[in-house]
This record gives structure tokens, sequence and C-alpha cells, in this order.
């Protein structure tokens, strides 16, 4: 039942990274550079869920934070001059991905 409710509440996160991968492809061109980032990000985010699942707290916390460094450079690094409807929707993933954090950590009895 726990990967269940880890599934719904990261669905929410998983729908806005598929279509800012959809605008990627459709709306600008990506340098390598930044996808090459993006690679490390999706990496780092399936070590990240495979350790949730898996209930590794402590090395998923520091997985996450390999992400949000990533994050960090990507969204500084790369998505300034980008559309206001593409930063919407990483701002939008972003809350989401936090919020599935919250509920993990919540779920795990982490945050009690």
């Amino acid at each position: 039942m726990r990967v269940l409710w880890l599934a719904l509440a990261f669905s929410p996160y998983f729908a806005l990274a598929c279509y800012d991968g959809w605008l990627h492809e459709r709306a600008r061109v990506v340098p390598r550079v930044e996808k090459a980032l993006h690679a490390g990000l999706f990496v780092s985010l399936i070590a990240f869920m495979v350790l949730v699942v898996r209930a590794r707290t402590a090395a998923a916390l520091v997985t996450f934070g390999v992400f949000v460094v990533l994050i960090l450079i990507d969204e500084l690094g790369y998505h300034a001059p980008i559309a206001l409807r593409e930063r919407r929707v990483h701002w939008l993933a972003d809350a989401a991905l936090a919020g599935f954090v919250v509920f993990w950590l919540g779920l795990d009895g982490i945050l009690a």
C-alpha cells in the first residue's frame, strides 16, 4: 500500500516533467550541455525514487541533494531566457516534487 501512496503522490510531478520534456522537444532547441545535465537529473531522480521505495531514507536524501544541485544549475544556467510558460511549468514541477518529498517523509514518519 505504501508504494501505491508514493506513486500517487509522485504522479503530479511526473506529469509536469513529461510535459516539460515535450516542451523541450517542441518549443526550443536544447543545447548539448543542457541535455547532459538533464540526463544527470534523470539518473539522480530514478536513483532517488528507487531508494525511496526501498525505504533507504539517508541514501535517498543524499541523492535528492544531488538532484537539487543539478536542478539549480539547470534553472540558473539555462532557464532564465526561456518562455514564461515553460518557466511556470518548471515552478509547478518543483512545487509538486517538494510536495512529494514532504509527503514521503511524513508517510515514513521522518517528519514526526
